[in-house]
């Protein structure tokens, strides 16, 4: 009897999944799937929302379509979207959500509220700023895919390759609401008829308030992940000779003797990396400790550099608040923040190059 329950249930499982299928094929051609949407303030108090969405073509290519609208609130906007409309529109699939600059600037955390009450969003979505007009940028064609999935690759393509550090909203809410760190996103633009991320936007509280331009992308990325790999560098040696380095793996530790003080704050970094390309012919093993030593230099230099940066502004995109509060029970939120301009924090890095090709 139970062999026989077994038989029936295999032979009914391919018109269950059949039935899934149609119903799911029934769900797509009925609806308008949103993929992105993007929030510009046109004044004080009116919001001006452009969404993207695909339109799939006969011939089976697809073709990026856009809606906009401007209300004071969001809710009023996703009705008089819907009045724009052939088909009812649903969220679930939302893939990125753009801030425009000068909205980033005055602060985003009221606009992110309809997509934290949104249950059928989830926590995963890209968020990113665009400098430009979102009605503008998004209604032209990229690619072979709608606006909304081709922005969404664009950003996942570059924080799984090491280029940029992995934000979102889960993220993003996070270190907003975390304190001893603050948030961070992509920042991009339309350049030459094409989308690309031209910056990381920093931010205080909710507030985009600085940027990190590509050429400091390394040493944003080594200095935030514990263990980090895949991001790459070009850089000169001394006798002006260019190599293009991989780092394969780096270790980055906190040294913090005395948190909740003054004292200096060390932060080390061990990266082990191979050379992809160089300038000056055949490496042998006295080319190849210049180059260490040239990125070691960098490495140190650009990263404090960059850390004065944030203190000057006061933000800690870093989180080096973060780790401080986890190693002290005095952890002080108001004490830390006037603290935290005038500490001498510095820089320690260990290069070793482990694989350059032919060496003489």
């Amino acid at each position: 009897m139970r062999k026989l329950k077994w038989i029936i249930q295999i032979i009914l499982l391919p018109v269950f999944l059949t039935g899934c299928m149609n119903i799911d094929q029934h769900i797509l051609d009925d609806v308008q799937i949103i993929s992105g949407a993007a929030y510009e303030y046109i004044d004080d108090d009116e919001i001006e929302v452009t969404i993207v969405f695909p339109n799939y073509q006969p011939d089976g290519s697809v073709k990026n379509e856009t809606l906009t609208s401007a209300a004071i609130l969001n809710k009023e906007n996703r009705d008089k979207l819907s009045l724009q409309s052939e088909k009812p529109m649903v969220s679930g699939k939302l893939e990125v959500a753009l801030y425009e600059r000068r909205t980033a600037e005055k602060g985003i955390v009221e606009l992110m509220d309809t997509l934290s009450r949104d249950p059928s969003i989830g926590s995963n979505v890209y968020l990113a700023i665009l400098d430009g007009r979102p009605k503008e940028v998004l209604s032209k064609q990229y690619g072979n895919i709608d606006n909304g999935i081709f922005l969404s690759n664009l950003i996942e393509q570059n924080v799984e390759t090491g280029l940029i550090h992995k934000t979102n909203l889960h993220i993003f809410k996070y270190k907003l609401h975390a304190e001893g760190i603050d948030p961070m996103l992509p920042i991009i633009e339309q350049k030459e008829g094409k989308l690309n991320i031209k910056a990381i936007g920093l931010f205080e509280d909710d507030k985009l308030v600085d940027q990190i331009e590509q050429e400091k992308f390394f040493f944003m990325t080594i200095l935030l992940e514990r263990k980090g790999q895949k991001d790459t560098y070009a850089l000169k040696t001394k006798e002006e000779k260019k190599a293009s380095i991989v780092n394969i793996k780096s270790v980055r530790k906190y040294d913090i003797p005395k948190p909740m003080t003054n004292s200096e704050i060390k932060i080390n970094i061990n990266l082990k990396a191979i050379i992809r390309e160089y300038s000056d012919g055949t490496l042998n093993k006295q080319k190849i400790k210049k180059v260490e030593n040239a990125l070691k230099e960098e490495i140190e230099t650009k990263s404090e550099e960059m850390i004065q940066q944030f203190q000057e502004k006061g933000i800690d995109p870093l989180g080096i608040g973060e780790e401080v509060r986890t190693r002290t029970r005095q952890w002080d939120q108001k004490k830390w923040k006037e603290l935290y301009p005038d500490i001498k924090i510095t820089v320690q890095a260990k290069v070793k190059i482990m694989e350059s090709g032919v060496i003489e």
